[in-house]
């Protein structure tokens, strides 16, 4: 059946030109074959080690080794527990792999297979890591990555990324689609992704072996020594003298002008990748989590900074950019985000490099916005693509005979529905596991463009800046998203709501839970004043106030002290919270993070 449908799209497709967008940017042949049709996997592992691969697999986050947390959150990471807690859960080195593009296939009898991710193994269909040995390669590549970017519905934001960096001419991995099949069990649909490791860097650059590729995977690395020079490593496990580093973050740490770095730095390369973050609302990357990117020097020239991991892209989870408790900013409408909103995590980088003087940086932007993030070239663009991949999107939807959905590991669910692809990938705003929104693909791109546009005094496509522009959204599938308070624009409250605190007793308080007064405290937020007692608004959370001389929401709700109970999340070797504040959820529970440390979310919580 898939043999047929490739034979179908790939005759429908060769004279589309899928490739057009990318323009005569050179990649790797194995993506320029891959345009117009959907390279099929087939990967051959001892059937014991299937079952393996499967069990791991389906544990998703349950599969916590205390010690690797425990080493990485000496890096205060919001995310390095999910990070810490998946790495090489499964690999082998015993399988064997034919691939199948345009008819022809390849065999490969020395493959290194396993599962691959980290906070993306969370969810019911698993990614996967290929390297191809024996000094073979596919097509001018030995290492993939399988990704299903179950994160968001469309299959389309790596893609659409990819696509705008090598149009560009960034130095970056590019991005198609396959299928895969592990002992002939149909595993799914798949985004195909090349991996920057030293491989890679030997074919573009012509450097085999180098010893100045680092990943920046931890989070926070904001290019500095206090910040990277640990937390970046460099690819090759035989370097052990990181002097050559350590000296560039510190000409970075001391320069005081582009120009004090501009002989080792490239810097434009470094500012078109910031202006691709503020367009994206990007989260991911730099300027919020700082990581997800490698520094590589190739031989006599300039380190450059190069981005990967992209399904987190394009108004994916944006409120993330919010920040969180009582400091985040309450503005929603994230496409109008201005770039000082984004970047509220100021760097030495930013300061001198942006904010000093933004010339520089507003021009790559606008160059960005003129050639690559556009809806007159990327509208057709996602038109194109979606329709490629409509029929394998429909088949990853279905489930099977059994009920089973194809790759589905650790739920037996099909994720995001065909419904909300479809409407995804035009202007409809949909919900995600993460209780957070992912825009509709189209609908990002065209608010940003027309901020962007009337921010910076652009001159641009006048079918996409009139208000009158006519799209559709999907109403029954549409995610409105929580409602977040604003101040009330009344300053003389009319009613009042007496609100009397209970008398808690000594046999309920116990030494293990802390004393609040309110239930906002647990949230960060303060207790109003004794007088105030007007409730302007009410959620989950109880009653709120607002301090007009703090000019700050406020809760009325008392706290009720409960009872004692067991803290669930000690049997994963971490305390329980004292605040109610949620950082990351998975199969285990709720999570938060206190004085540097994981700790799990008390059932007492309002959550």
């Amino acid at each position: 059946m898939l043999t047929k449908i490739g034979i179908i799209l790939l005759f429908v497709y060769g004279t589309l030109g899928l490739s057009s967008f990318i323009g005569d940017s050179k990649r790797a042949e194995i993506f320029e074959l891959t345009d117009n049709d959907v390279a099929i996997f087939r990967v051959t592992l001892p059937e014991e080690e299937f079952v393996t691969l499967k069990e791991e697999g389906s544990k998703g986050l349950k599969s916590v080794n205390v010690t690797e947390l425990n080493n990485a959150e000496r890096n205060n990471t919001q995310n390095s527990k999910v990070q810490g807690s998946q790495k090489d859960s499964f690999k082998t080195k015993n399988g064997t792999m034919t691939v199948e593009i345009n008819g022809i296939t390849k065999s490969y009898k020395k493959i290194t297979f396993g599962l691959g991710g980290s906070s993306s193994r969370k969810y019911s269909k698993q990614g996967y890591n290929v390297k191809i040995r024996g000094n073979k390669d596919l097509y001018g590549r030995s290492q993939f990555k399988l990704r299903p970017d179950s994160r968001e519905a469309t299959y389309l934001r790596s893609k659409l990324v990819c696509d705008m960096h090598n149009r560009l001419g960034l130095p970056s991995i590019s991005a198609n689609f396959a299928t895969l099949y592990i002992n002939d069990e149909y595993m799914g649909f798949y985004i195909l992704l090349d991996s920057i490791k030293l491989r890679w860097i030997e074919v573009v650059y012509d450097d085999p072996d180098s010893t100045s590729l680092y990943e920046c995977k931890s989070t926070y690395n904001q290019l500095s020594v206090e910040s990277s020079s640990e937390g970046c490593v460099n690819v090759n496990d035989e370097v052990t003298d990181n002097t050559e580093w350590i000296e560039f973050l510190t000409a970075l740490d001391n320069a005081k002008s582009p120009e004090d770095i501009e002989d080792i730095f490239d810097i434009d390369i470094f500012l078109t990748e910031i202006a691709f973050e503020y367009l994206s609302g990007s989260w991911d990357h730099y300027l919020n989590f700082g990581h997800n990117f490698n520094l590589y020097k190739p031989k006599n020239d300039k380190w450059k900074i190069l981005y990967n991991d992209f399904d987190g892209e394009l108004g994916q989870d944006s409120s993330i950019n919010a920040g969180f408790g009582p400091n985040a900013n309450t503005n929603r409408d994230f496409p109008s985000y201005t770039f000082e909103e984004l970047a509220t995590k100021k760097s030495h980088l930013l300061d001198i490099l942006i904010f000093q003087n933004t010339t520089r940086f507003d021009n790559i932007l606008k160059n960005f916005v003129t050639n690559a993030f556009n809806p007159t070239i990327l509208f057709p663009h996602i038109d194109e693509l979606k329709e490629f991949i409509r029929p394998y999107v429909e088949l990853d939807k279905t489930p099977n005979e059994n009920g089973k959905y194809p790759g589905r590991l650790n739920e037996n669910r099909g994720d995001f529905s065909f419904a909300e692809w479809e409407a995804n990938c035009e202007f409809t705003t949909v919900g995600t596991t993460q209780r957070d929104n992912g825009y509709g693909l189209k609908y990002w791109i065209l608010q940003k463009y027309r901020y962007v546009c009337k921010a910076y005094n652009m001159d641009c496509d006048s079918v996409y800046m009139d208000e009158n522009y006519q799209y559709t959204i999907d109403k029954s599938i549409e995610f409105e998203g929580p409602v977040i308070h604003q101040p009330p624009e009344q300053k003389e409250p009319t009613t009042t709501v007496d609100v009397v605190p209970p008398q808690p007793t000594e046999t309920i308080i116990t030494p293990e839970v802390p004393q609040y007064n309110c239930w906002s405290e647990l949230i960060g937020y303060p207790c109003c004043p004794s007088h105030n007692k007007i409730v302007f608004s009410h959620d989950e959370n109880g009653d709120w106030g607002y301090d007009y001389k703090t000019n700050q929401w406020c809760g009325i709700t008392p706290f009720i002290v409960p009872a004692e109970e067991e803290c669930w999340s000690e049997i994963y070797g971490y305390s329980c919270c004292k605040g109610c504040i949620i950082y990351e959820s998975d199969e285990n529970g709720k999570w938060g993070y206190e004085n540097g440390k994981w700790c799990g979310i008390p059932s007492y919580c309002p959550v």
